[in-house]
């Protein structure tokens, strides 16, 4: 559990208790993935890590991940609701992520960000694949 200015705290997501809060995020920052909140649920509960944010008893934010437990994480979605951001809400989901995967361990530590989010990841001390000579692929359904 880690606390975030005086009224933030990041702790393991209980999917039974935090779920519409969770659901709110997503529908918050108008991902298609609120569309769908039984395939949403499934995607929290089988999360190897899910964290939220909380202020004031309610979710603000929300993280998840998936993860072979031994050399990769894939940081699947890390959101924080649009009248919340700025205040490091995203920045200590993602720190507290990291801590959970050590580099040291995890050397394959991926994520897909929009254009937008670029220079907050960069800041955080990742670093597009390209700058590897490395491409990446996605399939993907277009709403």
């Amino acid at each position: 559990m880690t606390t975030t200015g005086a009224r933030t705290e990041i702790r393991q997501a209980d999917p039974a208790t935090d779920f519409p809060g969770i659901l709110g995020v997503y529908a918050g920052n108008k991902w298609s993935h609120a569309r769908a909140p039984e395939r949403l649920r499934i995607a929290v509960e089988r999360a190897d890590l899910a964290l939220v944010a909380v202020q004031d008893d309610e979710v603000v934010g929300f993280v998840r991940t998936m993860s072979d437990g031994a050399f990769a994480v894939y940081i699947a979605d890390i959101l924080v609701l649009p009248e919340h951001q700025g205040q490091g809400i995203g920045r200590n989901l993602l720190a507290a992520v990291l801590d959970h995967y050590p580099l040291e361990t995890f050397h394959h530590q991926v994520l897909i960000a929009e254009r937008d989010a670029e220079g907050f990841y960069r800041r955080m001390g990742m670093t597009a694949v390209g700058a590897f000579g490395l491409t990446a692929f996605i399939r993907t359904k277009h709403d």
